[in-house]
C-alpha cells in the first residue's frame, strides 16, 4: 500500500523497521537471548531493497536522458553520486566522527579504512569485527555498488542488460566457491563486496522486470516469496530438528534473494490483513523512516555509555535479566536521541538541498 501523497509504500517502512530492530537487538543482547535466530536477514532484506530502488532510479534516468540524446552518462554519474552522497557519505562521516570523538577501539590506527569506504575489506583482512564500528562494513559494500552499478545498468545495450545482471549475479556464487584463492591474504573473503553480488543484482533484475512491464500484482511474486523464503528457512532451520542438511551453500543468499524479492512486491501493493495494519502502525512507519540513522549509531551507544556511564557493567547484578534490560533501554534512547538529531539537523536540510537540485 502506498500513501497518495508521498507515492511511498508504506507497509516496506514497516519491513524496514523489523529488520532494523532485529539488526539492534542481535547486537545489543548476550548471544543466549537471540535464540539462534538469523537476524541477518534483515541486512539482506536492506541490500536487495538496495539493489531494487537504485536499479529502478537508474532506469528512469536512462530512459529519460537517451530520448534527449548526447553524451549524458558522465554528467548523471556525477549527479548520481552527488544525490547519493547528500543522503548517505554525509550522516555517515558524522557517525565516524562520534566513533573518533568517543575513542572507538582500533578506530585511530585504521581510520582511513573507514573514511575510504574499505571497511569489509579492513574486515576481510583481519578476520574479526571491531568493537562498535563493525556495522560499517555494510555500509561500505553498498557505496562501493553505487560506484560502479550505473555502469552496468546504463553502458550494457539494452537487449543484454538482463543477462549482464544475471552475470553480475554469478559473481558471488563464484566468488564462494573460489574463496580459498584469496587466502591470504584475506581471512574472511566472504566480506569483500563480490561476495554480495547476488543480493543487490537479484534486486537490479525485479527492477528491470518491472521496469519492463512485469506487474507487481502477478501471483508469481507470491510464489517466489514462499518458495525461496521457505526455502531458505529449510536450509537454515531443518538441520537443526534432524533434517540432513542441503548440499547447495553456495547458493543460499541467492535464493533468500528471490524471495525477499517476492516479500518486496507484495509488500509494495500491501496486505490488507492484521500484518498489513502491523506494519503500518505508527511506531514502524517512523522506525522505518529513520532506520538508516538508526543503523549509523545503534552499534555506538554501548561505547558512548561505556565512556560515560560505566556502572552500568558493573556489580554481581550486571549480567542479570533486569540489568540487560536497562542497558537495552539505555541503548535504545541514546539510539534513538542521536538518530532525532541526526534526522533534524543533517538528513532533513541535506535531503531539501538534493530535491532543489533534482
Amino acid at each position: 500500500m502506498t500513501t497518495p501523497a508521498t507515492n511511498r509504500a508504506v507497509q516496506l517502512d514497516g519491513l524496514r523497521a523489523l529488520a532494523m530492530l532485529g539488526i539492534c537487538w542481535d547486537h545489543w543482547v548476550p548471544k543466549a537471548w537471540n535464540f539462534a535466530l538469523p537476524y541477518e536477514v534483515g541486512l539482506y532484506f536492506f541490500l536487495v531493497l538496495t539493489g531494487y530502488f537504485i536499479t529502478g532510479s537508474l532506469l528512469r534516468t536512462r530512459e529519460r536522458q537517451e530520448v534527449l540524446g548526447g553524451g549524458w552518462r558522465w554528467r548523471a554519474w556525477k549527479d548520481f553520486q552527488w544525490r547519493r552522497g547528500l543522503r548517505i557519505v554525509a550522516p555517515y562521516y558524522v557517525a565516524l566522527a562520534v566513533a573518533f570523538v568517543f575513542m572507538a577501539p582500533k578506530l585511530w590506527h585504521n581510520l582511513h579504512w573507514y573514511a575510504l569506504y574499505l571497511t569489509n575489506i579492513h574486515i576481510a583482512l583481519i578476520g574479526e569485527w571491531p568493537h562498535g564500528t563493525s556495522h560499517f562494513w555494510s555500509i561500505a559494500i553498498q557505496q562501493q555498488f553505487y560506484l560502479f552499478w550505473p555502469a552496468v545498468v546504463w553502458l550494457a545495450p539494452r537487449r543484454f542488460l538482463a543477462p549482464a545482471m544475471i552475470l553480475f549475479v554469478m559473481v558471488a556464487p563464484l566468488s564462494s566457491y573460489y574463496e580459498y584463492l584469496f587466502m591470504p591474504p584475506f581471512i574472511w573473503p566472504h566480506k569483500l563486496s563480490w561476495a554480495w553480488f547476488d543480493f543487490f543484482g537479484i534486486g537490479g533484475l525485479m527492477a528491470l522486470a518491472v521496469h519492463r512491464g512485469f506487474p507487481l500484482s502477478s501471483r508469481l511474486w507470491k510464489i517466489l516469496m514462499v518458495a525461496g523464503c521457505g526455502a531458505y528457512a529449510v536450509f537454515e532451520f531443518g538441520p537443526r530438528i534432524g533434517l540432513p542438511p542441503i548440499r547447495i551453500g553456495l547458493f543460499y543468499s541467492t535464493i533468500l534473494s528471490v524471495g525477499l524479492c517476492g516479500v518486496i512486491a507484495t509488500a509494495s501493493l500491501g496486505w490488507r490483513n492484521m500484518a498489513g495494519r502491523f506494519l503500518e502502525t505508527r511506531f514502524l512507519q517512523k522506525v522505518g523512516l529513520l532506520s538508516y540513522g538508526i543503523y549509523l549509531y545503534h552499534n555506538l551507544a554501548p561505547i558512548i555509555l561505556g565512556k560515560t556511564i560505566p556502572f552500568l557493567w558493573w556489580g554481581p547484578y550486571a549480567d542479570t535479566p533486569p540489568q540487560i534490560m536497562l542497558r537495552l533501554a539505555c541503548f535504545a534512547g541514546l539510539t534513538w536521541g542521536m538518530t532525532m538529531l541526526s534526522w533534524r539537523y543533517i538528513e532533513t536540510p541535506l535531503n531539501s538541498l538534493r530535491a532543489r537540485k533534482t
